[in-house]
């Protein structure tokens, strides 16, 4: 018998292999997903915060024109005008545009949240009288209110509309 045959198989062994480090790196899908998922949260977060601001400025600038309007003793057709701009920058040209006299005073108190500009026969009197009338300091406040409040009427009628639906 030769001499290594009596010695111990388990000492011919070699020593016992680990397995490798578990890398990180692909990391799992679900956290890809996530990646995504707050990268247009985010993306979506900013965009609406622009349009936030935007619709804000908008509303800073036409209240200036409207205090420019008041100190430079405006007439009422002038206030008129600022009213159609500001509605044109709310709403489509198609819809805004061609409005006049009775139609355009019912697209204000639509629009409105409490009747501004007295009755119908009398804004239309004043719209188109034949010698410029000024405004009076309610006819201002009365514009600045219905400026301020037209993005929540926007947003309540809108909010009616979908649920007659």
């Amino acid at each position: 018998m030769p001499p290594n045959d009596n010695q111990d198989p388990l000492a011919q062994l070699h020593g016992i292999i680990g397995p490798d480090q578990a890398s990180s790196w692909p990391p799992a899908l679900i956290y890809w997903l996530l990646a995504v998922l707050v990268i247009l949260l985010l993306a979506a977060a900013v965009y609406l915060f622009k349009r936030y601001k935007e619709k804000k400025q908008l509303q800073k600038k036409v209240l200036q024109e409207l205090d420019h309007l008041k100190h430079a003793g405006g007439t009422f057709i002038s206030l008129n005008q600022l009213l159609k701009g500001t509605a044109l920058q709310y709403f489509p040209r198609s819809e805004v545009a061609s409005l006049h006299g009775e139609l355009w005073f019912e697209f204000l108190q639509n629009h409105s949240a409490e009747t501004i500009f007295q009755d119908k026969q009398t804004f239309t009197k004043r719209l188109y009288h034949s010698t410029a009338q000024h405004c009076s300091t309610d006819d201002f406040q009365q514009a600045r209110v219905w400026i301020k409040n037209l993005p929540q009427q926007i947003k309540k009628q809108h909010k009616e509309s979908c649920n007659n639906v």
